[in-house]
């Protein structure tokens, strides 16, 4: 037991090593460049749709800024996660890595948790804070004004961005090690984005919003806001559940990642 207790000691060691390690890169120098171009990019797009005429049939700014949070850091999430998994395993970083002390499913967890704290921060959070600043100052090309709504919905709904940014990690960096080849994993991850945000009524059934696909729309109907807007608008929150259930999906697809991982030829 005892050599048990020291491996896992080890082995934790490992995981919580190469996760600050990733973290020093996304908070640091290297960090602090991608944060302007996302605090750049998502407040220029919002800006761009809400506040000039080159989009004139534009909704209302924060239903913008959450569908510009949903899209494009889980895109970038996507491509992250699969350059991280395959690209490590294919140039032979794993295999480097994994001579020290870290086990090979604790190789991978810390990356992909390494990869969604940082993304969350950087990509969502800030910019979400600071479009959260400007919005309620500027009159919206063709609607009234938007009301800041209550900070605490607001974060709220950012962190439904994050779960929803942690759920295609996680199923990316599954793919990822099961089928290692890139290209085809980050389609498909992007592909199951498209379904789960624009499939018709029609396909979905009753208990669409008890499920991870909750997230995406607040009810069956195709042009419905997505549940964090809901929220923002003071409805209560309905995708409670889907909350957990992605929360345990992303656990399982997590845990399986490890697993299959322990099982490559590196």
């Amino acid at each position: 037991m005892a050599i048990d207790a020291a491996t896992l000691r080890i082995g934790v060691g490992g995981f919580f090593g190469v996760l600050g390690a990733d973290l020093r890169r996304w908070f640091g120098r290297r960090g602090l460049f991608h944060l302007i171009l996302w605090v750049a990019g998502i407040n220029g797009f919002v800006y761009s749709v809400v506040a000039t005429a080159n989009m004139p049939f534009g909704p209302l700014g924060y239903e913008n800024l959450l569908n510009a949070l949903m899209l494009f850091p889980v895109f970038a999430g996507i491509i992250l996660a699969e350059a991280t998994v395959v690209g490590e395993y294919r140039d032979g970083v794993a295999s480097w890595l994994i001579s020290k002390p870290v086990t090979r499913g604790g190789y991978v967890a810390a990356k992909l948790g390494g990869l969604w704290i940082g993304l969350s921060v950087v990509a969502i959070l800030i910019p979400g804070l600071v479009a959260n600043w400007w919005l309620p100052k500027v009159e919206p090309y063709r609607f009234v004004t938007p009301d800041a709504p209550p900070f605490g919905r607001f974060i709220v709904a950012l962190g439904v961005t994050m779960v929803v940014l942690g759920f295609f990690i996680a199923v990316t960096g599954f793919l990822s090690v099961v089928i290692r080849r890139r290209g085809p994993v980050a389609l498909f991850a992007m592909i199951l984005w498209l379904v789960l945000r624009f499939a018709p009524p029609q396909i979905r059934p009753s208990w669409y919003r008890y499920l991870p696909t909750g997230l995406f729309k607040a009810d069956l109907d195709v042009n419905s806001w997505i549940p964090g807007m809901e929220y923002i608008n003071g409805n209560a929150f309905d995708p409670v559940s889907a909350v957990w259930a992605t929360v345990a999906v992303v656990a399982l697809l997590v845990a399986g990642s490890m697993v299959f991982y322990r099982r490559l030829e590196l």
